[in-house]
């Protein structure tokens, strides 16, 4: 190779030597330059490639000072910011949309580097005949650095940044995923950041249903999107559009027929508010964000407990489960909760009926009373402060209203938290389980007078609940109103043993384990029997449909009085699930399928969504527990003696102990076989300390 170089170097020696003197003269001047030129060239290629090299790749996926939120399988959200992000897959987006784009923006996108050498120098000369910086000739590569990466300003520094960062995203980037980054970024007025949001929020629709128009629209309005605004600027909007529509033809993305029957369409927006799909996921995580007190861009991700794709079903579930129960109650709501046992994490949550048209969140911050789906709590909570009540004989039969001031000072309490057939008194006793069993309102309350009401509200309220529980004895039938994802947490402990699980969260955190709130022995007794309740015939048929019969789930429906919320709430090893529905306010559920609202149940309004949620999470495959125990001849017992018209029919029946829990005020102490009252009647079971709630 050497040889080589001082051969070549000899003959331009001896052909020099042939030249005029001034000739070789003028050739070592321009060498010299050259020389200059090609090392100052060097230079600035050198710093500017070390410049672009130091710059995180990642940005092309989030925004400037930005914290990107993603689900727990690594799938983009959003963003933390107020800027509406609805990140789209480019199989989501129409060819429509992209060919315009392309067209509008960067004919040659599929041919360049990174830059378009012919952009370029038609930039430069408008440049030059203007005396300033006037036009970028920007690529749409370009572009997604420019706004990736913050370059602000217009001067050469900039663009030269610009262009090297291009060829860098080009060299490690294929085109689908640049397309890709700059369509979910790409800034197009009203707080929209991505074609996904300003889809939804100029024409109200996901980006896919775009048409030809629409399309058109948006790649029309990017170089300036707040002067060509659609909602504010129709008629430039429209101008714009036509040219759109006129590269499109140029490129030949469309024939020139396409072209003008879009052109003599009208601009038509459905400016939408609020616009991104993940509404309750997106809004909890900027809540969580705010509630942290961290600042955009710090930390740059931000991964969430919740999953996308479980999300989108969530919100199909809860709308075609509302839209069934109830089709001309467009005011029925419904929440849906799903935690991890043991870490807290929040794995699925949804929080109303419709983003767009109720934000509120009620999974996270709706405070309803639980009513009887309460109770499995409440006897838990007993078993823990008087182990000894657990197979002590109460009375079956009615119990003045005075007793748990539900309903008014007159008449007797009704047995509404029933599922099946109508509860039929035998005048004789019930344990604590069958009570349980059966959704009994009157032996729950002789059982939490038993307990002491004080003891009894002590005990749960290390539940953690925020919300005070009434002082009467309401409380034990679920009149006190929790808030809906404390309630979750606290049903945790029936299938933790007695422990809550950590505090819920929607952010991946350090698992921490909770302290213990119920005597294990206690709530091995409650499960076993929310065990086999679900097994009872009116749970049979939503449970089959969707694979869960005989999985020895521990489930439990409930609802208030007056039925105004329904709710099923159950768990197996892993998971808890609670489903919620009913009005913000005191409305009574009434759905479709049945005559009067007072037939709604717990099964029939709130057990259907929650078993196709819980399939959904368990995969169709929940952990359940063995049980052992048999399944309970009440399930399948025939309907026993009714109240007929207000009035009480009763047997009395020689009770199987001399030891009962409660006080029947409609018998007797000397009547032939009454019941005798081993524990005397609570001073403040006779005399109410507030006025009655009836509603």
């Amino acid at each position: 190779m050497l040889p080589r170089l001082l051969l070549l170097l000899s003959h331009v020696r001896a052909r020099y030597g042939r030249l005029p003197r001034w000739l070789r003269f003028m050739g070592g001047v321009c060498a010299v330059f050259a020389f200059i030129g090609l090392l100052a060239f060097g230079l600035v290629w050198h710093h500017y490639a070390s410049l672009a090299a130091t710059f995180d790749m990642s940005a092309l996926n989030r925004g400037q000072n930005e914290t990107l939120i993603v689900d727990a399988k690594g799938e983009p959200i959003g963003s933390a910011s107020e800027i509406e992000r609805e990140l789209v897959t480019i199989e989501d987006v129409p060819t429509t949309l992209t060919d315009a784009i392309i067209a509008t923006e960067d004919a040659r996108f599929f041919s360049h580097h990174g830059y378009d050498v012919i952009g370029l120098t038609r930039a430069a000369v408008k440049n030059f005949t203007a005396k300033g910086i006037r036009q970028g000739g920007s690529t749409i590569t370009q572009q997604l650095a420019r706004n990736a990466f913050g370059l602000q300003g217009r001067s050469y520094e900039r663009k030269l940044t610009e262009i090297f960062l291009a060829m860098r995203i080009e060299r490690e980037c294929t085109k689908e995923q640049i397309l890709t980054y700059y369509l979910n970024r790409i800034y197009l007025g009203t707080g929209c950041s991505g074609v996904g949001a300003a889809a939804r929020c100029y024409f109200g629709k996901d980006v896919h249903d775009l048409t030809l128009v629409e399309s058109a629209t948006l790649a029309g309005i990017i170089k300036a999107p707040v002067s060509y605004s659609p909602i504010t600027q129709p008629a430039l909007a429209r101008q714009k559009r036509d040219l759109s529509l006129q590269r499109m033809v140029e490129t030949k993305s469309i024939t020139q027929a396409e072209a003008d029957a879009a052109k003599a369409q009208p601009l038509v927006t459905r400016h939408d508010k609020a616009r991104v799909r993940t509404g309750y996921m997106l809004a909890a995580a900027r809540s969580e964000f705010q509630r942290l007190g961290l600042k955009p861009g710090t930390p740059p991700e931000m991964t969430m407990t919740l999953r996308l794709t479980w999300q989108h079903k969530l919100d199909a579930l809860v709308r075609q489960h509302l839209e069934h129960l109830a089709p001309e109650d467009k005011a029925l709501q419904g929440a849906v909760i799903v935690l991890d046992n043991h870490s807290g994490a929040i794995l699925a949550m949804q929080g109303g009926r419709d983003f767009t048209t109720s934000p509120f969140n009620r999974a996270l911050e709706g405070v309803r009373p639980p009513g009887t789906s309460f109770l499995p709590l409440v006897y838990a909570a007993a078993l823990t402060a008087q182990p000894d009540v657990t197979d002590a004989p109460q009375i079956d039969g009615p119990l003045d209203n005075k007793q748990a001031m539900i309903g008014g000072l007159t008449g007797t309490l009704g047995e509404w938290g029933a599922e099946g057939e109508p509860v039929a008194y035998t005048g004789g006793t019930i344990t604590p389980m069958e009570s349980l069993l059966e959704n009994r309102t009157a032996a729950t309350v002789r059982m939490a007078y038993q307990v002491g009401l004080d003891p009894l509200r002590t005990a749960l309220n290390r539940c953690a609940f925020t919300t005070p529980l009434r002082t009467e004895a309401a409380f034990a039938l679920g009149q006190s109103p929790l808030r809906l994802i404390e309630f979750a947490r606290a049903f945790t402990a029936i299938a933790n043993d007695g422990r809550l699980c950590a505090t819920p969260h929607l952010l991946l955190a350090p698992s921490v384990r909770s302290t213990e709130v119920f005597a294990p022995a206690a709530v091995s007794h409650v499960r076993e029997t929310l065990i086999s309740g679900m097994e009872r015939p009116e749970y049979r048929k939503p449970l089959l449909a969707h694979g869960l019969a005989n999985k020895s789930i521990a489930g439990y429906g409930g609802i208030t009085y007056d039925r105004t919320d329904a709710w099923f709430i159950g768990a197996d090893r892993a998971l808890t699930c609670l489903v919620w529905i009913g009005h913000d306010k005191d409305q009574p559920i009434s759905a479709k399928s049945t005559a009067t609202a007072a037939t709604v149940t717990a099964a029939t309004a709130a057990l259907p969504l929650w078993s196709a949620v819980f399939a959904m999470v368990t995969e169709g495959k929940p952990r359940g527990w063995d049980s052992k125990a048999p399944a309970s001849p009440l399930l399948a017992a025939p309907p026993r003696a009714l109240f007929v018209e207000g009035e009480a029919r009763i047997v009395p029946v020689t009770p199987l102990s001399t030891v009962v829990v409660g006080h029947d005020p409609y018998q007797s102490a000397s009547a032939p076989g009454a019941v005798p009252a081993a524990v005397p009647v609570p001073q403040e079971a006779v005399i109410p300390k507030a006025i009655p709630v009836t509603r």
